[in-house]
């Protein structure tokens, strides 16, 4: 087979956040057709997925809004608070964390840590009780703190709220979708014919 010695210049931007978004997506529009049907079955996990999904997506794209305006300055391993507070401090963005939807931010970070860490909870109770045998029977509750984060109201804010964050960082930031997206280029220049020896 004949053979080209050929200059190849490349140039790629690959950008984990429109990934980690489009699985989060994926699984809000799961939930979402499966409600419709009411299939519940094993829902909890699709929201599970969907939660850790939208808080990897949302530190992925503060990692990349800091790649962008911090350059070689950006430590994408800093602490999550402190970059956010050095995104929102840079485009000049107020925010309360106790409100939407700024309190979606910090509700799926401890989330995210909850579930990353799978901390153990052992916990002892010892009280007399007057109840009926079903109260008694019910009165066990092995739900985690982290069970909260994936109720369904919590999950379709969080998902609404962080892309509204997003949308008002990359307004402020003076990027466009364009330049968020994963993309390449490619060229290949002829040389010349290899002939073989």
């Amino acid at each position: 087979m004949e053979k080209i010695k050929a200059r190849v210049q490349q140039k790629k931007n690959i950008y984990i956040h429109n990934d980690l978004s489009n699985a989060a997506h994926y699984f809000k529009t799961s939930i979402e057709g499966r409600l419709e049907k009411d299939d519940r079955n094993g829902i909890a996990f699709e929201y599970m997925a969907c939660a850790v999904m939208l808080a990897f997506t949302f530190e992925a794209k503060l990692n990349f809004l800091g790649h962008k305006l911090f350059g070689k300055e950006w430590v994408e391993r800093d602490p999550f608070d402190t970059k956010v507070k050095k995104i929102f401090d840079k485009l000049g963005v107020p925010r309360d964390p106790a409100q939407r939807p700024f309190s979606s931010i910090d509700r799926l970070r401890r989330f995210r840590d909850s579930v990353a860490h799978g901390k153990p909870v052992e916990l002892e109770h010892d009280e007399t009780v007057v109840a009926t045998p079903d109260e008694l029977d019910n009165s066990t509750d092995l739900s985690g703190e982290w069970q909260a984060a994936i109720a369904h109201d919590a999950v379709f804010e969080a998902y609404g709220d962080l892309e509204a964050l997003w949308k008002l960082l990359l307004e402020k930031s003076g990027l466009s979708i364009f330049d968020t997206l994963t993309r390449g280029e490619q060229g290949i220049t002829f040389i010349e014919k290899v002939v073989d020896q």
